[in-house]
């Protein structure tokens, strides 16, 4: 073997060595969505077959009885909910997180914390005076108080990550557009915001993910009208047992928007969580 064949060998080997682990950890994460997909796609007497199938005739039937069904009207709301609690998580935690980078506030560590324990605040914990509140001021199985309920958890984490993006902006590029007249609103909106997209791209994609997967506070604060999807697929489950392939075709069509917008954000996404250092 001469010297240029063992070269390609050695690149070769080293190839394998590299994507072969990566391969795994991808097909391991996948897993589950590749299940849930193939158990959409099953006839009953498929889903319950023992050993598991991996090679069977596909059929839509599942798809059709949720399509048929009032399920549709639940993604529905919780797309609207996850969308809405994220844009204002995201500007209210944009501005404050900015305030806090550049600006030093008496007490400012200990608000910080603050800010990240309603974060780390079991659901459980506030879950009954947020259903008396509202129960009070009559927003009990509406949107809006899930909107608002999702956005007090979602603002948290929204500043503590973008924080962390301001922080790395120099504060020469702000002195610069201040030189150049550009007044507080000027810098922030021209120089800072800009630079953060990365994070902001993150920050929304995990409010969404939040929102949308949350159960406990949508099932105790709705009942009928503004129920969301989580809290739906209950209904699948009948005296006969769970509806194993009508609840996987509609946990497909709940994580498929999320999947797709993931996916349209996916540079910035991949930049934020390396917080901005992957170009």
């Amino acid at each position: 073997m001469n010297a240029s064949s063992a070269t390609v060998s050695r690149t070769l080997v080293g190839r394998v060595l590299w994507y072969l682990p990566v391969g795994l950890i991808v097909l391991f994460f996948a897993f589950p969505l590749i299940w849930m997909v193939m158990t959409a796609l099953k006839q009953p007497v498929d889903v319950f077959s023992s050993p598991p199938k991996f090679v069977f005739a596909p059929t839509l039937d599942n798809y059709k009885r949720v399509l048929s069904s009032d399920y549709m009207g639940t993604v529905g709301n919780s797309i609207v909910v996850a969308v809405v609690s994220a844009a204002f998580s995201i500007v209210l935690g944009t501005l404050t997180a900015y305030g806090f980078s550049r600006y030093t506030l008496r007490g400012q560590d200990n608000l910080l914390f603050w800010i990240l324990s309603l974060r780390m605040l079991p659901v459980i914990a506030v879950i009954f005076p947020y259903f008396l509140l509202f129960q009070r001021i009559g927003l009990t199985d509406t949107l809006l108080a899930l909107m608002l309920v999702y956005s007090i958890f979602n603002i948290s984490f929204t500043v503590w990550l973008l924080k962390g993006f301001f922080d790395e902006v120099p504060r020469e590029m702000e002195e610069a557009a201040k030189m150049d007249g550009y007044g507080p609103w000027g810098v922030f909106q021209r120089v800072a915001l800009p630079l953060v997209v990365p994070g902001i791209a993150t920050a929304a994609v995990f409010n969404i993910v939040q929102s949308v997967n949350e159960f406990l506070l949508a099932f105790v604060l709705t009942q009928r009208e503004a129920t969301t999807a989580p809290v739906a697929l209950l209904n699948f489950l009948t005296p006969l047992g769970l509806d194993w392939g009508g609840i996987s075709a509609a946990s497909t069509m709940l994580v498929l928007p999320v999947a797709v917008f993931a996916v349209l954000v996916r540079k910035h996404l991949i930049r934020g969580m390396s917080f901005g250092q992957l170009e």
